[in-house]
């Protein structure tokens, strides 16, 4: 965004050069640069158009004479707006352009042009293309133009963030720079008029019909107004911040929005075709052709204007070409609303348009400024339109703003800022910015203004405080501590990652409630527990396992067309040790089960990967692990065999935390679910909650060494297990042994009467050197003879 120093200055008394204001702004994150750079301007000057005729050889052309300030020079021009008498920027022959573009002699459809006159975009000044820059009167043919621009105001191009909309406007700049410099900031200039008899609401109504969309919505009227060039001082204005003055009604509009902030819209009152104005939503395949003369064509996103039947303007965009102000305009309608900024971004883009409406609306507009703005150009209108306000403001405003009121501890300003601010200067620089403030207690209350819409929370208003105390007035500290102690994480933190790692592993959550019929607690009719005082009978007894509720959940999903399911559930189940409620437990269990395919078929796995007994196991330990609370060891569990078939139990070193294996029948039968293979697990979610409290996070650098895998193949008892044995070689310690991985199990009579065979890959690596085959045989050789002596195992000749 462009702001020009002189109006920047009609509200801020200061005597900063142009570079020391840029300077201070960009210490505000608004960063500002001088906007007329130098490159590539050295050669232009000012020249006077002395003549203009049309060229003989081509409509859309102009023949000029152009005087330097020595001579009269002959140009081909094609800009529209060229005319006699006008002080342009001119490119003589030899003249080199921003973007190293040559000016040289040529000869145009048969006449001869020795220069170029310039416009905004050319001169990398704006993107101004449609028409010359044309220059002010005083401007001396000659004279070079870097000294007429230095002469004229000094412009700043800002770069502003999608949060500060308050900045997008002459006087939201002006109001952080008052703010900085702790000075006075000069109020805007207007006067609301005073009425006894509202005669505008006869004259227009308004209907929205989504507040949410359309919070606010003023419209009135003046008529006998009288359309034509702008003053001078307003044209020079706008085409100082790269603006194209059209006439006086569109360029008071203009100039409102620029000067504080508020898009406006004028309407030719005669043109709209009604006196009821409606903001609705548009319907897929509607037409509007807009301001810049293109049919667009509506896809049921964008927010209308409307006259009841037919849409008047694209809201918060761009107006329509249907009710637009031209030369025989008399009567105007001022729309001044708020919109929302979602509904205006969609707008925008659904329609690939962007304007400077749009980029004000769709970062959030004040919606208190909606009357000042109005109140604005009512006054611009009687004074330069020659206008006759029609007495009367109609005013719709469905939702209400409503101030926030936020505290602010001053103990947490001092700890994120790293700096003793004092208190009288917290107090000037948010009351600066239109904050307001009540203190209590060692803190303040805080009420943002409506114009900082980004203002939410309470880091976001100890941001503003840094901000104006400066962070290159914040020294250094290499002390560091945390803002945060471990003491006080929310206890939900780990829990919150436990569902994450579930959701990350293809598992959906599920809630179901702890008070169930009787056949849906457990297996075990004994360890039932009934409710003295049920609800209905479908809560009778308090649950004393997670697994019926999700198998009745998988048979729901699988009844309604989910042939693939898993779903997990966190919660308390109750088991009783004996009579009374005194021997009734509470337990927090993390159970989960899944049926059918558990991964879909891809380019690299031709087949999908459906839930059974190894699936569910990786499952299990990938879960685990990636909690990196310990150790994971798989047994089988004699003891649940109510529960689940094959059962096993998991331990985390060497501790039991729970079980997993198929869901019985029994549970299956009496949960009524059709044919299903579910398998399961669940965990005592304490212990692990545990575990995670107190986990110490180490880290280690990375080894950069190759490792070195060995694979052996023993042949042992039927009988042991493999756990047992990877767990029985990790308790010596082999030097370099990282790690253990079975890979199969061969069974074969050669191998003998209840014997197997298990393939046991091992990892070994230093972390300062690079292992030899020597280093690694020795150790093989260690661990053949400690397996062979421990299990009598022997090693399979391949």
């Amino acid at each position: 965004m462009r702001i020009s120093i002189d109006w920047l200055k009609e509200f801020v008394d200061t005597n900063e050069s142009t570079t020391d204001i840029a300077d201070s702004l960009t210490m505000l994150g608004l960063e500002a640069e001088n906007s007329t750079d130098s490159y590539g301007l050295n050669d232009i000057i000012v020249g006077e158009v002395i003549d203009r005729i049309k060229h003989p050889n081509a409509d859309r052309l102009n023949l000029c004479k152009v005087f330097d300030g020595q001579n009269a020079l002959p140009i081909v021009c094609g800009a529209p707006n060229v005319d006699k008498g006008q002080k342009i920027a001119f490119a003589p022959v030899g003249a080199v352009l921003p973007g190293e573009f040559k000016i040289s002699k040529a000869k145009i459809r048969g006449e001869v042009s020795e220069g170029m006159i310039c416009s905004e975009k050319e001169l990398n000044i704006s993107d101004e293309h449609e028409g010359i820059m044309v220059l002010s009167k005083d401007a001396v043919p000659g004279q070079p133009f870097l000294e007429y621009l230095a002469n004229d105001s000094q412009v700043l191009e800002l770069d502003i963030t999608p949060n500060r909309a308050d900045c997008f406007s002459h006087y939201g700049v002006a109001r952080d720079y008052a703010a900085k410099k702790n000075i006075k900031l000069n109020p805007l200039k207007y006067k609301p008029l005073n009425y006894k008899e509202n005669h505008a609401s006869k004259e227009i109504s308004i209907s929205i019909d989504n507040a949410q969309e359309c919070r606010r919505y003023i419209a009135g009227i003046v008529k006998n107004v009288k359309v034509k060039d702008s003053p001078e001082w307003l044209r020079v204005r706008l085409e100082s911040i790269g603006q194209r003055s059209i006439n006086n009604i569109v360029d008071i509009s203009n100039y409102v929005m620029m000067e504080m902030g508020q898009p406006t819209h004028i309407f030719d009152y005669d043109k709209i075709g009604s006196k009821k104005i409606t903001i609705r939503k548009s319907t897929k395949g509607e037409k509007i052709t807009t301001l810049d003369e293109v049919e667009r064509s509506m896809t049921g996103k964008e927010l209308l204007i409307t006259n009841g039947k037919k849409p008047i303007a694209v809201a918060g965009v761009m107006g329509g070409l249907n009710s637009a102000v031209s030369n025989s305009t008399q009567t105007v309608v001022i729309e001044s609303a708020y919109f929302d900024p979602s509904t205006i971004r969609k707008s925008a883009k659904s329609l690939n348009m962007s304007t400077d409406a749009s980029k004000r609306f769709e970062r959030g507009a004040d919606q208190n400024a909606s009357e000042t703005a109005f109140w604005m150009i009512i006054g611009l209108l009687e004074k330069y339109a020659e206008g006759k306000w029609v007495p009367g403001i109609v005013d719709e405003q469905p939702i209400r703003y409503e101030e926030q009121k936020i505290s602010i501890h001053k103990t947490n300003i001092k700890k994120v800022a790293g700096a003793d601010i004092n208190d009288d200067f917290i107090q000037n620089s948010l009351i600066g910015i239109g904050c307001k403030l009540d203190y209590n207690d060692s803190m303040w209350i805080c009420s943002p203004p409506s114009w900082r819409p980004d203002l939410t929370r309470e880091i976001d208003i100890i941001e503003e405080v840094i901000r104006f105390y400066g962070y290159d007035n914040i020294k250094s500290n290499f002390h560091y501590k945390a803002i945060m102690d471990h003491e006080v994480v929310d206890p939900h933190d780990n829990i919150n990652k436990l569902i994450n790692r579930l959701n990350g592993l293809g598992f959906t959550q599920v809630f179901n409630n702890t008070l169930q019929g009787k056949n849906e607690t457990t297996v075990d009719e004994k360890m039932t527990i009934p409710v003295l005082n049920p609800l209905s009978d479908k809560m009778t007894h308090l649950r004393t396992s997670l697994l019926p509720g999700l198998a009745k959940n998988i048979d729901f999903n699988i009844k309604n067309g989910t042939k693939n399911i898993s779903v997990f559930e966190y919660g308390n189940i109750f088991t009783k040790n004996g009579a009374g409620l005194k021997n009734i437990n509470e337990k927090l269990l993390l159970s989960a089960a899944a049926c059918g395919n558990i991964s879909d078929a891809t380019i690299h796995q031709n087949e999908p990967i459906r839930a059974d007994f190894y699936a569910v196991k990786g499952l299990v330990v990938d879960f685990i692990n990636s909690l990196n609370i310990g150790k994971v060891d798989i047994s089988p569990d004699s003891k649940q065999k109510m529960i689940y078939e094959n059962a096993y139990q998991i331990k985390i070193n060497n501790k039991k935390i729970g079980n997993f294996g198929k869901i019985s029948s029994l549970i299956i039968e009496q949960q009524g679910v059709d044919n299903a293979d579910i398998f399961a697990f669940e965990l005592e979610l304490n212990h692990i909650l545990k575990l995670l409290d107190e986990l110490n996070v180490l880290f280690k650098p990375i080894i950069y060494f190759p490792k070195i895998e060995r694979d052996i193949n023993f042949v042992i008892d039927e009988t042991l297990e493999i756990g047992v044995l990877i767990n029985s070689i990790e308790q010596y310690n082999f030097s370099n042994l990282i790690k253990i991985e079975p890979l199969n199990i061969f069974r074969d009579p050669s191998l003998g009467d209840n014997k197997k065979s298990i393939t046991l890959n091992f990892h070994f690596q230093h972390t300062s050197k690079t292992l030899e085959d020597k280093d690694v045989n020795r150790v093989i050789n260690e661990i053949i003879k400690v397996v062979s002596k421990n299990y009598s195992a022997k090693l399979r000749q391949l």
